[in-house]
């Protein structure tokens, strides 16, 4: 009996520090608060929209956090919670390049049973240099690669080196670009290289071939076009349509669910909510809206590019007519606020433009390129940039037996990148870059297909 009670004694001394033990971590959580930490790249570098995630040490309650959560200067933007301890701001606008931001949560209540942050918790960040990516090819390979706009680092590849890139796009946040590449069955695949230049497969295919990658604006989905392989080697390829790639939960399928409806090129509109892609066999521009289904259609017989506004509202693109003075290419707008399609340029010309490329800039409602032929029997192309209101505007990028095509503006509308070729002698084709204010446009290098990499 007497060692039975003197284990007892033992126990119970050990379960009594336990208790005061607990006790005594409770309280000190209690006078150290709730703990966070901003998951933030190295050194505060951002990318011009830049999701930023805080982390708490205990679930919070997110309207309590939401409304202690600060940045300097002001950005709009919108919270969700991954869960009760992950909060994550996406910006509505890009962040600025050359301005320091300083994200601050303030001390205060973070949860209905009065945990709280004791002090202010700040962090600073920046944003980034942007780069340009582009398909560079030669010596039997094909990749993309990336530089610098102030020649600081040589250019690097992104992709792997043993795969041959036939196309890609770049995502709006520049963390990644998804790119396309032939693989052993004959097939075309679906592959994703970081911004650090890791590569991996993303979609095999198989013997279908998938083409026209085009990225979501926030960066979960890819839309792109896809042809389905014959029953055997000795049949063609089933006509083109459109699917969607959802990369947050790995589903894959087509876009239209009837088989009549074909596809190729599909763009996002800038808030992700519009999907426009072409069908070549009705010379159709279909419109569809990802969430709620519904559809528009507008007829264009050329397949060219289109754009679209600032806020999504309205989009351009080319088509073709008959006139007494021949064939003429015209600039169409789709006001979807109204439901009405009309010619902005085109109609009354005195020959035909050859209207072609389209960019409307994403943070200027008054500011589009269009690429047309210089006029007479010149075979040269330029760049317009003019106001779609008043239909004014001024030569951008115009030398003589030059071609000018596929501008892309940086997200903050100050500047873009594009192709250019001499008509004349050795195919050698340039990357060109035009700035806001600049009296012409820089060659930066030669190469494919120019994309921004914010």
């Amino acid at each position: 009996m007497k060692n039975f009670s003197t284990l007892d004694k033992t126990a119970s001394a050990v379960i009594l520090f336990c208790t005061a033990l607990i006790g005594l971590v409770v309280f000190l959580g209690t006078q150290a608060g709730v703990r966070v930490k901003a998951n933030l790249p190295e050194r505060g570098l951002i990318g011009p929209y830049q999701v930023v995630t805080l982390i708490f040490s205990e679930s919070v309650d997110p309207q309590m956090a939401e409304s202690l959560f600060d940045i300097q200067p002001k950005i709009d933007g919108t919270f969700r919670w991954a869960d009760s301890q992950t909060m994550q701001f996406a910006s509505l606008q890009p962040f600025e390049l050359g301005t320091a931001y300083k994200l601050t949560l303030r001390s205060g209540l973070l949860s209905q049973n009065d945990h709280e942050l004791k002090t202010d918790q700040s962090w600073e960040m920046h944003v980034r240099e942007p780069e340009i990516a582009y398909l560079k090819s030669g010596d039997g390979q094909s990749g993309v690669w990336t530089m610098s706009l102030n020649n600081t680092n040589p250019p690097r590849q992104l992709t792997d080196p043993s795969l041959k890139v036939i196309d890609f796009d770049a995502s709006r946040d520049g963390e990644f670009v998804i790119f396309i590449v032939q693989n052993q069955a004959g097939g075309i695949d679906l592959w994703r290289a970081t911004r650090d230049g890791v590569s991996s497969i993303l979609l095999d295919c198989g013997l279908d071939r998938c083409t026209s990658p085009s990225i979501s604006p926030d960066g979960t989905r890819v839309a792109y076009s896809r042809e389905i392989a014959g029953p055997s080697i000795d049949l063609p390829y089933g006509s083109p349509r459109i699917w969607m790639l959802d990369m947050s939960e790995a589903k894959d399928g087509p876009v239209y669910q009837d088989q009549q409806v074909l596809g190729y090129h599909p763009q996002w509109s800038p808030d992700g909510m519009q999907l426009a892609s072409y069908d070549g066999l009705a010379d159709q521009i279909r419109l569809l809206n990802v969430d709620s289904g519904q559809q528009f259609i507008f007829q264009s017989q050329t397949g060219g590019p289109m754009t679209w506004s600032p806020d999504g509202t309205k989009f351009l693109f080319t088509d073709v007519e008959q006139s007494e003075g021949g064939v003429r290419t015209r600039v169409r707008m789709a006001d979807l606020t109204i439901n009405k399609t009309f010619t902005l340029t085109g109609s009354e010309d005195d020959m035909d433009y050859g209207y072609n490329s389209l960019a409307w800039s994403p943070e200027d409602d008054e500011s589009v390129l269009l690429g047309m032929r210089a006029g007479g029997d010149d075979p040269s192309q330029v760049f317009w940039l003019f106001n779609p209101g008043r239909l004014d505007g001024v030569i951008v990028a115009g030398q003589p037996e030059y071609a000018y095509t596929s501008p892309h503006w940086d997200v903050w509308g100050g500047a873009f990148v594009f192709q250019q070729f001499k008509l004349k002698g050795p195919y050698k084709p340039e990357i060109g870059l035009w700035k806001q204010g600049s009296a012409e446009p820089l060659v930066v290098g030669e190469g494919l297909m120019p994309r921004w990499l914010p």
